[in-house]
């Protein structure tokens, strides 16, 4: 007697860093969401009704635990998720019995996974929805990040404490945005991740968290403030965010060696990943006294906007430093941060202009 065919699972496009199409249409896109219920080839024989043994250890039992679901919604979601053969949480969805959010929380508990939903604290912030890999860890753009994450930790081997320093040529080139996603990626490896805003000049970093920028980096460099980290905010257990601080006078000259290295040194004791997000390359030297310090650098371009002859530069001045080159990241949507700009410069693509950016 032949086997039924086995269905193949659809393949997934990868899909780049910033893209603002649709995202796959499901939001449990995830290695955790299909582990405890998976589809049921046709022809099997499938009962009526689970038995209580059958929800021992399954994800339905999480939802039980969290006092979400009752057994018998269990077995109604089961029920439907066998006949459509979809994932348990979009069943449960669909049935009305629990929300994304329901979904992500509880998902979080059980795999101890630093989501939105964990942020305790931080929860009350209103932090960025551009922060995909926080508020949608399932979502293709998060697992973008996840694999930049992973390449990373191949490249830079074995460190007590990694330490990075993002750079890019230009400004608008998704540069900040990436170094608080990749600051979250670490920290859902359940890792200390420390994230701190070095670009003196046009900080960012207080705004994707929704933070105070009286006190940060320059208060401490300036000799104003303890150089701890109880002055950095807590944002998820594995997360903090050291800002900027108030815009000094003389950014070069208050990153210049030994300040903040020494500072570095300080916090590698207490932290496994430190994430630095520096001034672009082409507005002044101060990615350039930064990155030696760091020790690690990782240049971003951008598509349609990023130059030859700028990325050109941007690798000169980081060789010319002490710091090692991990790689580089290229974000390939044009309008994905800044979506007026990104049209404008689709229609002057369209009439056969061509436009760069000024900083």
């Amino acid at each position: 007697m032949s086997q039924p065919p086995r269905s193949t699972p659809p393949t997934t496009e990868r899909m780049p860093l910033f893209d603002e199409g649709e995202e796959d249409g499901s939001a449990y896109n995830s290695q955790f969401s299909d582990s405890e219920f998976s589809s049921v080839p046709g022809g099997v024989n499938v009962p009526a009704q689970p038995t209580a043994e059958e929800l021992g250890g399954r994800m339905g039992q999480a939802f039980v635990n969290a006092q979400k679901l009752t057994q018998d919604e269990v077995i109604r979601i089961i029920q439907l998720q066998r006949r459509k053969r979809i994932r348990f949480g979009e069943a449960a969805i669909k049935l009305g019995l629990l929300t994304e959010a329901d979904v992500h929380e509880v998902l979080a508990q059980q795999f101890n996974y630093q989501t939105i939903a964990k942020h305790g604290g931080g929860s009350r912030r209103k932090i960025s929805s551009r922060l995909l890999i926080s508020h949608s860890p399932y979502s293709s753009q998060a697992e973008a990040i996840r694999r930049f994450r992973a390449e990373i930790l191949l490249r830079a081997g074995e460190q007590d404490c990694l330490v990075i320093a993002m750079v890019s040529p230009n400004s608008r080139e998704g540069k900040s945005h990436l170094s608080a996603s990749l600051a979250i990626a670490f920290a859902q490896l359940n890792l200390k991740t420390l994230l701190i805003d070095a670009n003196l000049r046009k900080p960012s970093q207080h705004q994707f968290f929704d933070l105070a920028n009286k006190t940060g980096l320059s208060t401490m460099l300036a000799g104003r403030t303890l150089p701890t980290l109880d002055l950095s905010h807590s944002v998820t257990n594995y997360l903090s965010v050291l800002t900027a601080g108030p815009r000094p006078p003389n950014p070069s000259e208050i990153l210049s060696a030994p300040g903040l290295g020494d500072l570095l040194e300080k916090f590698k004791p207490e932290v496994k990943v430190i994430v630095i997000d520096t001034p672009p390359t082409l507005i002044g030297p101060d990615a350039q006294i930064i990155a030696p310090q760091a020790g690690n650098t990782i240049i971003v371009c951008r598509m349609d906007q990023t130059t030859t002859e700028d990325m050109r530069r941007a690798f000169r001045d980081m060789e010319s430093t002490s710091a090692r080159i991990l790689g580089t990241f290229f974000n390939t949507v044009p309008g994905g941060l800044d979506p007026d700009v990104g049209r404008l410069r689709r229609w002057l693509g369209r009439l056969g202009w061509s436009t760069r950016r000024k900083d």
